[in-house]
Parts: C-alpha cells; structure tokens; sequence
C-alpha cells in the first residue's frame, strides 16, 4: 500500500475547497455577494443630506444612535472608497467561502461583523476624538471589512493546519526531535504575531488626501473579531497550544495598541 504523499494532500486540500464552494447554499450567496453590495450602492445613492442627517457618525451628535450601525455601510464617494471597499470585501469574502466549513462559527462571524462591529468601531471613535478634544465624521465599510479580514486569516491558518493543531499540546509524539517540535512551535507563534500585526498595521491613523483614515475603527473590527474567534475556539476545539498562543498574541496586540494610541494622543495634544 502507497503511502500519501504530498501531491495527495495537495489534491485532498483541493477538493476540501472544492467541497466548501459547493455547500454554500443559494440564499448565502445572494446575501453576502448580491443584497450586502446593493444596500452599499443605495445608501451611497441617497441625498448627501439625508446621509449626513441619518447615516453618517458625527462625534458631536452621539446621541444618533442610528449612524452607529448605517455610518458603516455608507459612503459619499465612488472611487475609491466604496470601489475600493467592496473589491476588498470581494476577496476576503471569497476567502472564508473557500475555507469555511463550519457554519455555526459562520453565521456567529457573519452576525458579529454586520450588525456589532459597526456599534464597536462608533463607539471606540467617539471616545478616541473625546479623549483629543477634537470633533469628526466617519462613514465606510472598513471596519466589517477588518473584522471579516481577521476571520479569513484564522480560518485559513486552521483549515491549512487543521488536526495538526492538537499535536503541539502533545510533546511526546516528538521523542527523539525536540528541536523539531520547538521549531514548529515558534513558527506557529510567528504566524499567530503576523496576523495581529496586519491588524496594528490597519489600526495607524494616515492622511487619505484631505481625511484622516479612522485606525482606532479599523484596528476595534480586526481585533474583537480575533477575540470572538478564541472564544469560539476555546469552546469547540481541544488546541490548548494554539488556543494560548492565539489569546497572548491579541493581548499583546491590544497592549500595542494602547502605547500607540497612547502617544498619538500625546503629540496631538501638544
């Protein structure tokens, strides 16, 4: 009897997203690649009055509770914030389509970036331009985009790994290769620290030609999304390992961000 090599496993992960593109049902399709872009391009499509009075956050009217949600799915410019917005959202989407097969942690995602994280991103931006003296306004889809981002990372690095995951709680299965087996440790750790890099990374308030792109919205969709996902995680998977070095990479990451912030404020207050 062959034994599987690696052209084996490469024709097994290809039909594993094979098999996940095929299991999305229609409804989820139209959903996510047809209602979602739409209500993007209607809202868009609205008087720019009625978006600033209804859709738009303003830090100086926090009691419009209601652009708390609709500021993340609006936009007043075509190109290239929505243009730019939905080809990302595009990808990412298509991402967790094609290594998703967990629909329970989906829908729990799906719910978690669409209708939480756009409350999560106003709130953390009111605080932050409170806490400057400073007033804004704020519209787009980047933080959802963050939030679904952190997912298609995740879950490409678990349906890439997969059982493989449970091996790191089992030193013994590596007698005689220690050296291995703290290799792969510390390139699992590295892989861990690179995604909540992306995510400081899309946290760093830069000026977008005349605006100041909202970091402080991008980085809260990015990172409380990882923090679902270890929840989630730790309650349905037996990873002690990786579920650790998942939970100490977003501490640090939170931490990270603090500091910056932290100084950001600092030198704006002079």
């Amino acid at each position: 009897m062959e034994e599987p090599g690696p052209d084996s496993d490469y024709r097994i992960k290809l039909m594993q997203i094979r098999s996940n593109l095929k299991n999305w049902k229609f409804f989820e399709w139209t959903i996510f690649w047809v209602v979602i872009p739409a209500l993007l391009f209607f809202i868009y499509a609205l008087p720019q009055g009625i978006k600033d009075q209804f859709f738009i956050l303003n830090t100086s009217y926090p009691g419009r509770i209601e652009t708390f949600l609709l500021s993340s799915y609006t936009h007043s410019q075509l190109y290239p914030h929505l243009a730019g917005n939905l080809a990302f959202y595009f990808v990412v989407l298509l991402t967790i389509c094609a290594f998703e097969s967990n629909r329970r942690r989906f829908w729990i995602m799906a719910g978690w970036a669409f209708l939480v994280v756009p409350f999560i991103s106003s709130f953390l931006t009111i605080l932050f331009w409170g806490l400057i003296n400073r007033t804004t306004s704020g519209q787009g889809f980047s933080a959802i985009i963050g939030a679904l981002l952190a997912y298609a990372m995740f879950i490409f690095i678990v349906w890439g790994l997969q059982e493989k995951l449970e091996v790191f709680d089992h030193p013994e299965y590596f007698t005689g290769s220690r050296i291995r087996y703290n290799i792969l440790k510390i390139l699992l750790m590295v892989i861990l620290a690179l995604i909540v890099v992306m995510g400081l990374l899309s946290g760093i308030f830069m000026d977008a030609g005349g605006s100041v792109t909202n970091g402080i919205a991008h980085f809260g969709g990015f990172i409380t999304s990882l923090v679902v996902l270890f929840v989630f995680d730790i309650r349905t998977e037996e990873r002690r390992y990786f579920d650790t070095m998942l939970g100490t990479a977003i501490l640090i990451g939170i931490f990270w961000y603090g500091y910056y912030l932290i100084n950001l404020i600092k030198v704006v207050k002079g």
